[in-house]
């Protein structure tokens, strides 16, 4: 019977003597955990007063402006501190564990902080990304106020979607994430639209620009007061404009396109002055 006893009581021994040898290690890891505890929800109502005190700033300068500028929401607060708080809480348990000997936990947590600045740093590009939209989105309608409200929102949603867009691709990008295929698909779509929006830009804008040149090219002869005839047409210019020649005729005013003066001929007539003189 006591040969039975005797190894677990050595067995129980040991292990109480390692424990004992540990137990400096042991409290100092809890001291640790529970300090990191303390720091990290400190570190997060901190950030969180920060983040509201830049969001006010940012709200009064551009408020001088005539921006509207939107604050973050309770949502975007909560997991912008718990991203703090897991960070810091994380970082001294990483410390603990090495502390006590901890090799696997300790490694796995090693790789865990070594990749959590680029997480970290990734996510708040991103939250800067939702911010500066926003900013963008009211700049583009405060820069709009003289065009039509749906092509104001247009513009406007069009600007923000665009940052968003680059800021979140930036972030995805430093968290470790290959973007290539979806950078590269992006650029195939974003080209298609621009191609598409220069065609139509051309087809619509062929007329205004036809009339623009030919403004441009109007001879010395056309000037207020000339008077002149163009096909069965005859009156006075009253005004040249960047696109067509205003003419003053015996209806009424007659606005002719400045590009038909280069596809056909023009008389120019003498004033009614001169030939009473």
């Amino acid at each position: 019977m006591n040969d039975q006893i005797f190894p677990l009581v050595q067995q129980l021994t040991r292990i109480w003597e390692a424990l004992l040898a540990l137990l400096p290690q042991i409290v100092l890891a809890i001291f640790l955990v529970v300090v990191g505890y303390f720091v990290a929800r400190l570190l997060r109502s901190v950030t969180v007063r920060i983040v509201h005190t830049l969001s006010h700033a940012a709200g009064t300068v551009t408020h001088r402006v005539g921006i509207a500028l939107q604050g973050p929401t309770e949502t975007t607060l909560r997991v912008l501190g718990a991203l703090v708080f897991w960070t810091v809480l994380l970082l001294f348990i990483a410390i603990a564990a090495n502390n006590l000997g901890l090799r696997m936990f300790a490694g796995w947590l090693d790789q865990i902080v070594n990749h959590l600045p680029q997480v970290v740093s990734g996510i708040l590009i991103i939250f800067a990304g939702a911010v500066l939209s926003g900013i963008a989105r009211d700049s583009a309608v405060a820069a709009c106020k003289g065009l039509p409200a749906a092509q104001t929102r247009s513009i406007a949603r069009g600007a923000q979607i665009a940052t968003l867009l680059i800021l979140v691709i930036v972030g995805l990008d430093q968290i470790g994430i290959d973007l290539a295929a979806v950078i590269m698909v992006l650029a195939i779509v974003l080209a298609s639209i621009l191609g598409g929006l220069a065609i139509a830009f051309g087809l619509g804008a062929r007329t205004y620009v036809s009339n623009l040149i030919g403004a441009r090219h109007l001879g010395p002869d056309f000037h207020n007061g000339a008077r002149i005839r163009f096909g069965e047409t005859v009156g006075t210019i009253a005004e040249l404009t960047s696109v067509a020649v205003i003419l003053e005729t015996k209806e009424g005013r007659q606005i002719i396109p400045a590009a038909q003066f280069l596809e056909a001929s023009t008389l120019i007539l003498e004033r009614e002055d001169d030939g009473k003189r």
